[in-house]
């Protein structure tokens, strides 16, 4: 963890190196900790492999004190008398650069000087004496910000040397750099995290990542690595924040203490605690930054790890007298912005002074952005001060969405009796239904049909009947929940959309009723398209759930952009449930792309953020779908994995995507060789989905069946199915396995163009590749390599997809499907005899179908089967 590597900086390494090995030499700029001396170390080491001489010195405050400090040790003793003039101070730079000079021999020298910024003049004159006059190739850092040498500047400015400027690293760089540190992914939630806490800085994430790991907060489960608690910055990190916080004025510090307490400020907020000149002195420090706000400038702290530092400084008395003093101020401003209630209510419960009104008002605000821990506090105190039911409510749903089942029972309860309106009771009913029921996933319908029998308000019946639809659907499958929901179906749709219009929606959608159910979901005429950033969770579930028909009907574009478009909207928001439910049908999306790493991120996203909400039965969903997206990347073991760390929760089964889970469990199997296993489950999928009338998770499964060599079986059931269900995709499913059982070449070929124009690029290359193959065993080499071409194009989108069928393309010329059973577990390190087992074959006979195999793919045992079998064409 002492030295991270090299990454979101190719064209700066490739820069560096040129123009090392070009000898014009670089000096590298940017803020600290964003790797500059990592990039020149790098660079360093591609010098000396190319033979060339390093001489490395590091500057410091202490060597900036004395003539020539940063390169004494490399210096030879300084002649007798004092330098008196020009003429001896250009005889000594000449004795001290051939020192240099002399010490590389023969070799190219290169002179790093890391910090260069504070070298003291004649050690700056001297590097830039050697690289004018070409003796050496002059490598430096500069931090940004900083007054450097003139004769530093120099080197850049009239050349020889090029000036290399370094940013920050995006998300997509830390998350590759956390996936090299920590040798395995990082869910999507923590790379966020970490990526913000961070601000694309190397030195901070670095530490941040440190601290985690020795406390805890940073573990890996079913091999992803998740942050399970909050970061705190190491005592490294602390002292290297104290170090750039410097000596503040007291004036500096009482402001940096107002931002580590309330981040960001109005201008005018800070400005009647503190003097205006503060506030402009810590932003040219870069301590503090702002930004226009409207009419408004808004005072933020220059990076989140200054908040960190600066309030572990602060008492418990002094955070009392902040917070209040601000809230006065505040107050004393009308408190007219959105968001002030909550601030102001935030400061009252630290500071004291709150009303009963305010702090339930901030509770409710709280509870808006899904910040339930605040939301409690808030509420909590409100109770304190004499607030009633509201109040009471918040608290109870907040403990019910912190996990904490049995004190949220208790509380919700006791509020039972105490409602009095439709929207009490119905509101209290369905937090205790879903306090059980996704938490457990048991459902107590008690809770719902109580309440039915008296509520008369429509919106709130809507919502009681979605639970008992979901449940139903759960339990019983689709087919019977759009039964049970004729009263939905039967009103006019013409008013607001309910989670009532969700559930029977997905479920139409199931049962192949796609149109019906993209126009139920449509929105009401007159209404937004899409929620505003601030609409309740609630509003974005509903908004989103429309992804699952549009993918379903194979209109896949339109499904990623609207889920693109959901996902960019509430990405930086708090609302933690919204943004589960919308990173989960973005992984649905990808999967069915054939991009099985994007699902795979944001599956884990999805169930993470269940799992902080105390909601682990929603985890299933995507946690299967995480694993089927592993499993689509060939990374069986790590499928598997997560698959058991399901099982082991024991939940009941849902049979609303029951055939899903089945399927991932299959495509797991096949990753791990094992196709009877993976065939057996697949049918089984296929067989649940036409009883219970999922005929989406039906038709998948039978594609699933043609794709590992069963389309002769499965073709005619997957027609009948096509006949019932809208859209393309399963249309497509169906004409793969009709053209593949038939052997027919132009039709695959045509399959596999529409495959392509949907955007299922996996389901196109399998195709393709299927057409290489009949080709090549037609004995039409050319064509045959045409179509691998085309293939390997398809699958060169497909983020290394490694599904069986990827892996048979050059396999199935040659192996019969008994032969390739037996290659594929060999492949994966299974016994001769465990392979005999498994496959209900004498060992002899499995010895004899892998010497067979051997002679066909042309290699000399095993070890070498796994390469054999991924013999994949290249363009």
């Amino acid at each position: 963890m002492t030295r991270w590597p090299v990454t979101g900086r190719t064209d700066e390494l490739r820069q560096l190196t040129t123009a090392l090995t070009e000898q014009r030499g670089a000096v590298i700029t940017g803020p600290a900790g964003v790797g500059k001396t990592t990039l020149a170390m790098a660079c360093l080491q591609a010098a000396e492999d190319r033979g060339m001489s390093v001489a490395h010195t590091t500057a410091t405050h202490a060597s900036r004190e004395l003539p020539f400090g940063a390169f004494a040790s490399f210096l030879p003793p300084d002649p007798v008398g004092p330098v008196r003039g020009p003429g001896d101070l250009s005889a000594l730079l000449s004795r001290y650069g051939q020192a240099l000079v002399d010490r590389a021999g023969r070799s190219p020298l290169v002179v790093f000087v890391d910090d260069a910024h504070l070298l003291d003049d004649g050690s700056a004159t001297l590097v830039h004496q050697l690289a004018l006059q070409w003796a050496a190739t002059v490598l430096a850092t500069v931090r940004e910000g900083e007054m450097a040498p003139d004769a530093v500047v120099a080197l850049w400015k009239d050349g020889p040397a090029e000036r290399i400027e370094l940013g920050v690293l995006d998300d997509a760089d830390i998350e590759e750099l956390l996936m090299l540190v920590l040798d395995g992914p990082v869910d999507a939630v923590s790379v966020r995290q970490l990526s913000a806490r961070c601000r694309g800085n190397p030195l901070v994430l670095r530490e941040l990542v440190t601290g985690a790991l020795e406390s805890g907060a940073l573990t890996s489960e079913g091999g992803i690595w998740q942050l399970r608690a909050a970061l705190r910055p190491t005592a490294r990190l602390v002292e290297l924040v104290a170090l750039r916080l410097g000596d503040l004025s007291g004036p500096e510090r009482e402001l940096m203490e107002l931002l580590a307490l309330c981040d960001p400020l109005d201008q005018a907020e800070p400005a009647q605690l503190v003097d205006k000149s503060s506030l402009e002195r810590l932003e040219l420090k870069g301590l503090v930054r702002s930004r226009s706000d409207g009419r408004r400038i808004q005072v933020w702290l220059g990076h989140p790890v200054y908040g960190d530092v600066v309030r572990d400084g602060i008492s418990a008395l002094r955070k009392r007298t902040i917070a209040r003093s601000l809230a006065d101020v505040l107050q004393a401003t009308g408190a007219r912005r959105r968001g002030d209630t909550l601030l102001l209510a935030s400061l009252r419960l630290t500071g004291g002074g709150g009303s009963a009104r305010l702090l339930e008002d901030g509770a409710a605000a709280a509870r808006g952005r899904h910040e339930f821990s605040l939301a409690e506090r808030l509420a909590r105190a409100a109770i304190d001060e004499g607030a009633g039911f509201e109040a009471r409510f918040v608290a109870a749903e907040a403990a019910h969405a912190q996990g904490r089942r049995e004190q949220a029972e208790h509380e919700l309860a006791g509020l039972a009796t105490d409602a009095v309106s439709d929207a009490e009771r119905t509101r209290v009913a369905l937090v205790r239904f879903d306090n059980s029921f996704f938490v457990q996933g048991r459902a107590d319908f008690r809770l719902i049909d109580d309440e039915l029998e008296s509520i008369r308000d429509p919106q709130w019946r809507d919502e009681l009947l979605a639970r008992r639809l979901y449940v139903m659907s759960f339990r019983s499958g689709p087919r019977a929940a759009v039964d049970g929901a004729r009263e939905v179906l039967q009103r006019p749709h013409a008013g607001p959309l309910t989670a009532a219009h969700v559930a029977v929606s997905h479920c139409l959608g199931r049962l192949g009723r796609l149109n019906d159910a993209i126009q139920l979901r449509a929105p009401p005429s007159g209404s937004a398209a899409m929620p505003s950033s601030d609409a309740p969770w609630e509003e974005w579930s509903i908004f989103v759930a429309r992804v699952g028909p549009l993918t379903y009907a194979g209109r896949l574009a339109e499904a990623e952009e609207l889920v693109t478009l959901a996902y960019g909207r509430i990405v930086d928001t708090p609302w933690a449930e919204a943004k589960a439910y919308v990173a989960a049908w973005f992984a649905v999306v990808h999967l069915e792309q054939g991009r099985p790493m994007s699902a795979f991120r944001r599956a884990s996203e999805s169930y993470t953020l269940f799992q902080r909400l105390g909601r682990p039965y929603r985890t299933r969903w995507p946690t299967f779908t995480a694993a089927h997206a592993l499993a689509t990347a060939g990374q069986g073991r790590r499928a598997a994995e997560m698959l058991a760390a399901l099982d082991a929760l024991a939940f009941p089964a849902s049979l609303i995507n029951e055939t899903d889970l089945i399927q991932a469990r299959a495509w797991t199997a096949a990753a791990g060789g094992d196709l009877p296993s993976a065939r057996d489950l697949l049918e089984r999928a296929a067989d649940l989905g036409e009883e219970i009338g999922d005929l989406i998770g039906s038709a998948a499964a039978l594609h699933g069946l043609a794709r590992l060599g069963r389309a002769r079986q499965v073709a005619e059931r997957l027609a009948h199915l096509a006949n019932h269900v809208e859209g393309e995709l399963v249309a497509a499913r169906s004409a793969y396995a009709s053209a593949l059982a038939g052997r027919d070449c132009e039709a695959l070929a045509e399959v596999s163009r529409d495959f392509e124009h949907l955007g299922a690029l996996l389901y196109a290359a399998e195709a393709r590749a299927e057409v290489a193959v009949l080709l090549r065993r037609a004995g039409d080499a050319r064509k045959a390599t045409s179509a691998e071409h085309q293939s390997a194009r398809l699958l060169a989108r497909c983020e290394g997809a490694a599904t069986p069928p990827v892996r048979m393309i050059t396999a199935h010329v040659r192996l019969t499907p008994g032969e390739l059973d037996a290659a594929l577990k060999a492949s994966e390190g299974h016994a001769n005899k465990q392979i005999a087992a498994d496959l209900h074959l004498s060992v002899r006979t499995v010895e004899n179908r892998l010497q067979r195999v051997y002679e066909k793919l042309g290699v000399t045992g095993r070890h070498q089967l796994g390469d054999a079998l991924r013999d994949l064409p290249t363009t």
